[in-house]
């Protein structure tokens, strides 16, 4: 892709993570634009210095201002930190 593309959100991919929801549903999460969405939707404390910081590090990956791989790890650390389960 050149530099100067804009490249659709759902192109932007991780390694998978699979997390549990509240309710125990599980969810493969597969880079930051789904793991955005999640700490968004699913987070009990969504405003939390963590949570923020991930959702964060999602919107920067998907504007290729950060690796996906960084976003992810703010993000496994922000489900963690809300005790959901994240593999």
């Amino acid at each position: 892709m050149h530099p100067i593309e804009i490249c659709n959100p759902t192109e932007i991919q991780w390694h998978p993570v699979t997390v549990r929801l509240r309710g125990g549903i599980e969810k493969k999460v597969f880079g930051p634009l789904q793991g955005f969405e999640i700490l968004n939707r699913h987070m009990v404390s969504p405003n939390s210095n963590i949570c923020a910081n991930a959702a964060r590090c999602c919107r920067l990956a998907l504007e290729r201002k950060m690796t996906p791989e960084q976003a992810r790890g703010a993000f496994v650390a922000a489900t963690m930190y809300q005790e959901l389960r994240a593999d």
